[in-house]
């Protein structure tokens, strides 16, 4: 089953500062983004390469996340466990900031395998809509949560 990828980009009127200060609490996504049911950490580690979060997923199930990449103010890589909750074998993402003028040019790439074979093939473009829209939302919530911490 070939990779998937999927990337969104917001431009938003917040500061880097402000909207990296809100992802590099890793454990803590869901303290500012309606779109999961909870985040926390797994084990002491919050921040830099190794940190682990586990994701409660709505409606249902759950993932876990380490840092594969951590470049301070700019750029964060997970990795996400398998889990038989999710349609997907693997995953990796990309989250990179940038300035842009007075705010912030967001990207953020999703990579994944699908699951179920030949099946996937025909869930994959379903998929790809549903986390498109998802991964929309969370970058929009973070834009909103990092104005409104100014």
């Amino acid at each position: 089953m070939p990779q998937r990828h999927i990337t969104v980009q917001r431009r938003m009127s917040a500061s880097t500062g402000s909207v990296w200060a809100l992802y590099a609490d890793f454990p803590s996504l869901a303290s500012h983004w309606s779109g999961l049911r909870a985040t926390k950490a797994i084990g002491d580690q919050n921040s830099g390469v190794g940190a682990r979060r586990r994701v409660e997923l709505k409606p249902m199930g759950s993932m876990d996340e380490t840092v594969t990449t951590w470049e301070e103010g700019r750029r964060i890589d997970t990795k996400n466990q398998s889990s038989v909750s999710v349609p997907f074998k693997q995953a990796e993402s990309t989250l990179t900031l940038e300035p842009d003028g007075d705010g912030t040019l967001a990207t953020f790439d999703y990579r994944y395998v699908p699951r179920g074979g030949p099946i996937g093939r025909f869930t994959g473009p379903l998929i790809d809509k549903m986390l498109t829209a998802t991964f929309t939302s969370m970058l929009a919530a973070t834009e909103e949560a990092a104005l409104a911490n100014r």
